[in-house]
């Protein structure tokens, strides 16, 4: 029997995914011959990392991966135990290649404007990342909701030597009874509000004052309230559906619910989750929007079904653990990976329901096979720049400053590269950015301009997802952690804007062989420079408007985030800083009104196009790993059939 050929488009999380399980069984390796098309030198998407001539990783931000990822836990377990390892790797399971980040203290605003932080400790449990058990049920949510909220409450009180804060904690501020309260209620409407009031009243702090986190537990209580109270009304009495809510932007649908308009606003607790997503409109922290059933299942998905920690921060290159062995192993499985091939077009057959052709820009030739990762000390990396030296004329492209993977590069030659239906391709998966191919500017129609031009479901789906742009830096300073006066390394979110999270990554310094602290910082990034046209110069622009924005941030806050440090600039080479304005690097949005555009992996609306990234429809709906993991893995399934299962595309 002839193979299928599939053509896969991009090589981030959902294209790997989408090539993982295709590939998975050799019964699936002798149906189908699968082919990555991927612009550049290195595979990863937004979670791709290098490393520069100092062996420092570089990162395009800061990422975490949270304990509810079971779909990502599972596929890097079973990528590590088919990988054929360097010798020395330091890692042997996938699952310990991250370390668990239990403590993430809050930042807080005073009302006098200054900043500091609420120390959060995070209970760990017994759960197995990757098991694929999963309990997804709203009153099992809700109920371990309010079983977390109480611990996290009581561990603050053990630390608190006033006896009578205990007091408080244990005797009026019991919210495990509000799990018991939460239940379908059976009967009449008069019955149901009785419900809803007591699931309230059990939330109710009554000596908030008292709370030795004063503020925050109050708003934390106040908006635990509302929320189970909101979740209860709308989804078990009305019977509205998580995708009803999402016209409705979640600080709208908490103040209609009865959660303060103060609180809601300006709390830390809010803000932390809009923070984790970028959910800024254009990256506006000015426009804060995300549709209500998104933001539940975001938030229920990562306090309430985490396992083992609520989230894990990497020991290497987040492309260095995870994407380079899901490499390795589909290179041994016979998938073919073309590097340096940027996809400029789709083109339809003459009923215009089906691709016939699609057009690629090879954007180097190679000196042989070009051979992408290096090990170094066990671990096998990626260069923050191509391997000159494997490319033809590589020298003089180095020399001027062409970079592959940026819309406003330096012009560099190409050459076309046309697929055609029945020859190399039968099928095709689109698992680029949707930034790489909205149409941005009226001079560049993009690669699904004709797809667009039909003005069906995709069309929908692509004009009316918003690109959230984001900013990043890296510190390397001489001082450790506890010399910076940290007891633990701290993760933090809510912070000081632009860049609201921040997070202590020193678990790094093994692998790059330095000494003290290491530091990530990202954000979102107010611009529209994500149009503009690739002969402008958006990327220089935007690049000194980031660092310049960073270097006013460590003037402003670093002696907060670092109490003991002394109050000095950081040099240029303890920095590394970048603006993720390029199309294909921006975020995508999960604004209300917008959710409902987003299309499933079979949804495109055309014969043989199937669509992997996280800004389709997976049943999270925001950007993640987890999300582009669980598009990989429908794209296969509607191809494929396998895997039947996916976690969590049917919650709630």
């Amino acid at each position: 029997m002839e193979k299928e050929k599939i053509a896969i488009l991009g090589g981030g999380f959902g294209a790997l995914t989408a090539a993982w399980h295709l590939s998975a069984t050799p019964e699936l390796r002798r149906r189908y011959d699968v082919e990555i098309w991927q612009m550049g030198w290195r595979l990863g998407g937004k979670c791709a990392t290098g490393r520069d001539d100092h062996n420092r990783i570089l990162e395009h931000g800061l990422h975490f991966w949270f304990g509810c990822y079971d779909n990502a836990w599972s596929m890097l377990r079973e990528i590590y135990a088919e990988w054929d390892r360097p010798e020395n790797c330091p890692f042997q399971t996938g699952l310990d290649a991250f370390e668990p980040q239990n403590f993430t203290p809050l930042w807080t605003q005073s009302s006098d404007g200054s900043w500091d932080f609420c120390n959060i400790e995070w209970p760990t449990n017994s759960d197995e990342r990757g098991s694929g058990e999963l309990n997804l049920s709203i009153r099992g949510m809700l109920s371990q909701l309010a079983s977390l909220l109480k611990q996290l409450l009581h561990a603050t009180f053990e630390d608190d030597t006033d006896p009578t804060h205990s007091a408080v904690a244990r005797e009026d501020v019991d919210l495990g009874c509000a799990a018991q309260k939460i239940e379908a209620p059976e009967g009449s409407d008069t019955e149901a509000l009785v419900h809803l009031r007591e699931v309230r009243e059990s939330f109710r702090p009554r000596r908030q004052r008292s709370l030795p986190l004063g503020d925050l537990f109050r708003d934390l209580l106040h908006l635990g309230a509302t929320f189970a109270a909101g979740i209860t009304w709308d989804v078990l009495i009305c019977g509205k559906s998580l995708d009803d809510l999402n016209e409705i932007e979640f600080r709208q649908w908490l103040k209609n619910h009865g959660a303060d308009p103060k609180i809601v606003e300006t709390t830390s607790p809010v803000r932390a989750i809009y923070d984790c997503c970028f959910w800024y409109l254009e990256g506006d922290h000015n426009r804060p929007s995300v549709g209500t059933g998104t933001a539940l299942r975001v938030i229920l998905r990562i306090i309430t079904t985490y396992k083992e920690s609520v989230m894990f921060t990497v020991k290497a290159g987040m492309a260095e653990v995870a994407v380079a062995p899901i490499y390795d192993v589909l290179r041994a499985r016979g998938v073919k990976v073309n590097f340096f091939h940027k996809t400029t077009g789709l083109h339809l057959d003459a009923a215009e329901n089906s691709i016939a052709r699609i057009t690629l820009a090879r954007q180097a030739r190679t000196l042989g096979d070009y051979r992408p990762t290096k090990v170094i000390d066990g671990v096998p990396t990626w260069p923050a720049h191509p391997y000159w030296e494997q490319i033809e004329d590589g020298e003089a492209m180095a020399k001027a400053g062409v970079d592959f993977e940026n819309h406003w590069s330096p012009p560099y030659p190409t050459e076309e590269v046309i697929l055609k239906r029945g020859q190399d391709f039968d099928k095709v998966i689109l698992g680029i950015a949707m930034g790489g191919y909205k149409q941005l500017n009226p001079d560049e129609p993009g690669l699904a301009r004709e797809l667009i031009a039909q003005r069906g479901p995709f069309a929908d789906m692509v004009e009316n997802t918003g690109l959230i742009p984001t900013l990043a830096a890296q510190v390397w300073l001489p001082q450790t952690t506890s010399e910076l006066g940290w007891d633990d390394r701290p993760a933090t979110v809510a912070g000081p804007e632009r860049f609201d999270i921040w997070s202590d990554m020193s678990q790094l310094l093994p692998v790059e062989g330095g000494a003290g602290s290491i530091h990530y910082f990202c954000g979102a990034y107010a611009s529209t420079a994500y149009s503009a046209p690739a002969h402008t110069d958006a990327q220089a622009v935007a690049n000194a408007d980031v660092t310049a924005q960073f270097t006013q941030w460590i003037d402003d806050y670093g002696t907060t985030a670092w109490c003991a440090r002394p109050p000095e600039p950081l040099s240029p080479e303890q920095v590394y800083v970048r603006a993720n304005i390029d199309p294909s690097e921006c975020c995508v949005g999960a604004a209300a009104g917008q959710v409902q555009y987003r299309l499933p992996a079979d949804g495109s609306g055309f014969d043989n196009l199937f669509l992997a990234g996280c800004h389709i429809r997976t049943g999270l709906n925001t950007t993640c790993v987890e999300s582009a993991v669980m598009s990989g893995m429908q794209a296969s399934r509607a191809i494929s059939g396998q895997p039947r299962v996916v976690i969590g595309e049917d919650y709630l």
